[in-house]
């Protein structure tokens, strides 16, 4: 092979389009899950409020909840595949999976509901018990009153000082049926109405009594939907300002005005729970693939800020993916040129990418390539002490100089072979939609030839150097001499000083 060499690789259109399809069904997918979940949790927990026999009922189902998404996160991951048929059916797989997730939280969670509504009810009928020996007791009390009052009050009409009732109606001129009397004496008969003469013309009063009864109705369920909005947690601020200050004084007026603005509330705050849901989800698989990303605060003010979040958190999702397509397609391309075993590597630098070593079986040299976020990709020959097979996976690596004489002859020599190697490459990624064009290529040199070795090695070593140097430092000093300690200085000199310290620290604390 040549020196190093970089190409910036570019998927085709129609490919991203197809990988970008394919994220938005899984995300989409896992987003309705989430919802799934966290709906019933809320209800549940709601219901569970208050409650202190559910409290316990309540805590496990938060437990089954967070293990629920846990397990969504973990097992609906995607992965997009060199072949474009195995990544459509991984997308079907993970939305398949993200179903039965939901499926089986409705049904784990279905005994903690019967737990929270029957310690509910339990806790009603306490509650009821312990209004009813309220009545009673007052009940009680007011019949022992009545009774004293009745008691005082037949005594009073015995003693001739309280006048009974039919005294008291002979006194206003007659019995209890003189009307009847007078009109019998009089030869006239009195005018009854008779039954259901005007059942088909409702009285004023009944009209407008029922009238009171359908605007009292109506004024209670724009209550009841505008109190819905101000306990969602996905309803716009502007939106809840507005309902918190219509609901103060809610009489009819003020219901048929908010009544027209509720299902544009309502469509609002249904559109920013879709939002939140694919958020959570799209933050929850970026932490899962340790991709860094700005974290969120508080609520969004409106559907233009959510989306342009999900905007950010969606591109981070689509260049993982992408940067996914290409390690797999490098590593199918390095398969076919004998290179079977690969290694995901960290190299330590700043500059954000994917390390990949690749090497054959009982070889002491290979390949390292490096994706760059950007789509850049980079190959060298690297020497591999150790073969491929001793390094693993995500191990810390640095590169070194090799130790010359045949070592590096041996580098040279692989870098001027893979020279024609390395057009092969870019026709074989061209195959799965990959251009690659190439920015930088360095001629062969020995300033190139280096090797990987682990950084734990290479400390190791530089470590015990270091002891042997102070070893041979001391001996050469001979004894009763000073030492030289492993930052450079003498012990001994050091030794005095602190003495000298602890001395006039003493002196001063006499004083």
């Amino acid at each position: 092979m040549s020196g190093p060499k970089t190409s910036q690789l570019e998927i085709e259109r129609m490919i991203r389009a197809q990988l970008e399809a394919l994220r938005s069904d899984v995300d989409h997918s896992r987003a309705r899950a989430r919802r799934r979940i966290a709906a019933l949790l809320n209800e549940l927990l709601d219901e569970a409020e208050g409650c202190a026999e559910a409290e316990e009922a309540a805590a496990s189902l938060r437990q089954l909840a967070e293990a629920a998404l846990a397990q969504l996160t973990a097992e609906c991951a995607f992965t997009p595949a060199t072949a474009m048929a195995e990544s459509v059916a991984r997308t079907e797989r993970c939305s398949s999976r993200a179903v039965a997730i939901a499926d089986a939280f409705e049904r784990e969670a279905h005994p903690l509901a019967e737990r929270i509504q029957r310690a509910r009810a339990q806790a009603a009928a306490a509650s009821e018990a312990r209004d009813f020996t309220a009545v009673l007791a007052k009940a009680a009390k007011e019949s022992a009153t009545a009774a004293a009052v009745e008691a005082a009050r037949s005594f009073m009409a015995d003693e001739h000082c309280l006048p009974s009732e039919s005294s008291a109606v002979e006194a206003q001129g007659g019995s209890r049926s003189a009307p009847m009397e007078k009109a019998a004496a009089e030869g006239t008969a009195m005018q009854v109405e008779p039954v259901g003469g005007n059942l088909g013309r409702p009285s004023p009063a009944a009209v407008d009594e029922s009238g009171t009864l359908i605007a009292r109705n109506h004024v209670q369920e724009v209550a009841r939907r505008a109190l819905a909005l101000i306990a969602s947690p996905c309803t716009l601020p502007a939106d809840r300002a507005l309902l918190l200050e219509t609901t103060r004084e809610l009489g009819p007026q003020a219901a048929a005005q908010l009544a027209l603005l509720l299902p544009t509330m309502e469509s609002n705050a249904a559109a920013m729970a879709d939002l939140i849901a694919l958020i959570e989800d799209a933050e929850a698989d970026l932490r899962a693939q340790s991709v860094p990303f700005a974290e969120a605060f508080g609520t969004f003010a409106t559907l233009e800020e959510a989306v342009g979040r999900l905007e950010t958190l969606r591109a981070l999702q689509l260049q993982v993916d992408r940067n996914a397509y290409l390690k797999a397609c490098i590593d199918a391309v390095m398969a076919r040129h004998g290179y079977t075993i690969a290694r995901s590597v960290t190299m330590g630098r700043d500059l954000m990418g994917t390390h990949r070593l690749f090497g054959r079986e009982d070889a002491t040299e290979g390949l390292h390539a490096f994706v760059s976020d950007a789509g850049d990709l980079m190959l060298q020959v690297a020497g591999l002490p150790g073969g491929i097979e001793a390094v693993e996976d995500g191990e810390v690596v640095t590169m070194e100089a090799a130790p010359g004489g045949a070592r590096t002859e041996r580098l040279l020599a692989d870098q001027h072979d893979f020279c024609a190697v390395y057009d092969e490459i870019a026709e074989d990624l061209a195959a799965f939609g990959i251009t690659s064009t190439v920015r930088y290529k360095a001629a062969p040199d020995t300033a190139f030839c280096r090797e990987m070795r682990a950084v734990a090695d290479v400390e190791a070593r530089a470590g015990m150097a270091e002891r042997d140097g102070i070893r041979a430092s001391n001996e050469s000093r001979g004894p009763g001499l000073t030492e030289v300690s492993p930052y450079g200085e003498d012990a001994a000199a050091r030794r005095e000083a602190r003495k000298r310290r602890r001395s006039g620290n003493a002196t001063r604390e006499m004083r």
